[in-house]
């Protein structure tokens, strides 16, 4: 008698570094003058949902560290991003436990708050190190990346079932 085949889960790196890949592609690339005061924060929208479904892997010091590849890809002062993605990140994971429980909407209204606090602290930092320009324009992006927010989810929800990720690819981990 044959025994049921098991199904195999793999682990979420296995999506995050390509979609962090093609992420930071994403943000580095151009955008006509008019477009680019309305770009979002795709790199955050990204960590939030992958902090949101597996926390144990993909957390804080994973978005300081995007953040800092985006630093050096983007030519920003060093550690502005890496600050802004892992504020975000600890916000929505340690004052929202239950977000992913929340409506579509509230989870949007609480990205688009955190994304505007975290782009305000950044414009803060750059302009005490004297690299910011003055940039009446940067809540557009915090609307945009709300905006955004259900798309993510869509698609990341979509690549998550298609590639059968599982929170915890092991027996240990699961246990745990």
């Amino acid at each position: 008698m044959a025994s049921p085949k098991k199904e195999q889960y793999r682990s979420s790196y296995l999506l995050f570094f390509p979609l962090l890949f093609i992420v930071l592609i994403l943000e580095i690339v151009r955008l006509p003058a008019a477009a680019s005061q309305y770009r979002p924060d795709i790199l955050g929208v990204m960590l939030i949902f992958f902090a949101m479904t597996d926390p144990k892997r993909i957390n804080i010091g994973m978005a300081w560290i995007s953040g800092l590849l985006l630093d050096i890809l983007s030519g920003a002062p060093f550690g502005v991003n890496g600050l802004k993605v892992a504020f975000e990140v600890f916000m929505v994971i340690s004052q929202f436990k239950r977000f992913p429980s929340f409506m579509l909407w509230q989870q949007m209204v609480i990205i688009g708050i955190v994304n505007m606090i975290g782009s305000v602290g950044v414009y803060w930092i750059c302009n005490l190190i004297g690299q910011a320009g003055y940039n009446e324009f940067f809540g557009w992006s915090s609307i945009v990346t709300m905006l955004s927010w259900p798309l993510m989810l869509f698609v990341g929800a979509f690549l998550w079932r298609l590639f059968k990720i599982s929170e915890a690819s092991s027996k240990k981990e699961k246990e745990i």
